[in-house]
């Protein structure tokens, strides 16, 4: 059984197209067929029913994804069995939100490169819905998103960590000091939402809908960071993770406003697709990402303090 069929197999797995899975491969189409069919010659059951253009997983080849994944990676650590961290080849496709490259990439490429110096990091910074196509389509290793919980059925999860969402304003804005505000009482104010593509936000505005309040945005952008500085110059409000404004939080340029009723979360994770192999590289991302999100996000009880 050749190694680059299950290889094969595992990406048109994840991707349900011939076509594409030889594109993310090298491959031509004929040529990923004909390792599948080799392959369904070789273990004797179809893997893949195919529908017009449409290529779907039979039962047998969804029983298949664990033992190919299984092989592949048993096969990618004997490559590098004789192999240090620090002669490990290769490129690492990395998709990260804005909001976690602003805070945590930094730290995390400084302590990776001295495990894997060889290692060339290929970044797309998107939305989390973005990353989670480009996941689908194989063009990503890995992804760090922040969402609501994500199904474990279709993704593979190895981390995650709840953070809070706070409402923000500057330290001279009229709401700073002020105990128990009334959802009402935002109405009137600039507002700025970050675009619907951040899960986080889109719950915010669900959450005041909900609660019959009507806020139209002043301002909607990506760029976490832009509102931070915004809030802290302008007399503006945002709703942001809780990390991504605790530098200013700290030096006192911005307050967590106190707002009734208010409670909302979001789960920051890595996330990799179901059919992903885990490569050394890989596990070393993991390890590398965990330890630094533990250490640069901040827990509900740190931010509130």
């Amino acid at each position: 059984m050749e190694i680059r069929n299950l290889y094969t197999f595992l990406q048109v797995a994840s991707m349900q197209n011939f076509t594409q899975a030889g594109h993310a491969l090298g491959y031509s189409q004929s040529n990923v067929s004909a390792q599948i069919r080799q392959l369904e010659d070789e273990i004797g059951v179809k893997l893949f029913d195919r529908i017009g253009r449409s290529v779907l997983l039979t039962q047998y080849g969804r029983e298949f994804i664990p033992y190919a994944q299984q092989i592949v990676s048993i096969s990618e650590k004997m490559g590098n069995f004789m192999r240090s961290e620090h002669e490990m080849t290769g490129t690492l496709n990395i998709g990260m939100v804005e909001s976690l490259f602003n805070t945590c990439f930094e730290p995390f490429i400084r302590e990776y490169s001295k495990r894997f110096p060889k290692i060339k990091i290929d970044l797309t910074i998107n939305g989390t819905r973005a990353l989670q196509e480009l996941m689908r389509k194989g063009l990503l290793d890995v992804a760090c998103i922040i969402d609501e919980p994500l199904l474990k059925s279709k993704w593979m999860c190895p981390y995650e960590k709840v953070v809070k969402i706070i409402p923000i304003a500057n330290s001279s804005h009229a709401f700073a000091s002020k105990a128990g505000i009334s959802l009402n009482q935002l109405s009137n104010n600039k507002i700025i939402f970050m675009e619907e593509d951040a899960p986080y936000s889109l719950n915010v505005r669900k959450f005041l809908i909900s609660e019959g309040i009507e806020i139209e945005s002043l301002l909607t952008m990506q760029s976490t960071g832009m509102a931070v500085r915004l809030v802290e110059s302008g007399d503006y409000i945002s709703f942001l993770p809780g990390y991504t404004a605790r530098e200013a939080i700290e030096q006192g340029t911005i307050v967590i406003l106190d707002i009734l009723k208010f409670d909302q979360t979001q789960s920051v994770q890595i996330i990799l697709h179901e059919n992903k192999v885990i490569t050394p590289q890989i596990e070393g991302f993991l390890e590398e990402a965990a330890s630094i999100f533990d250490t640069m996000l901040p827990t509900s009880s740190k931010i509130e303090a």
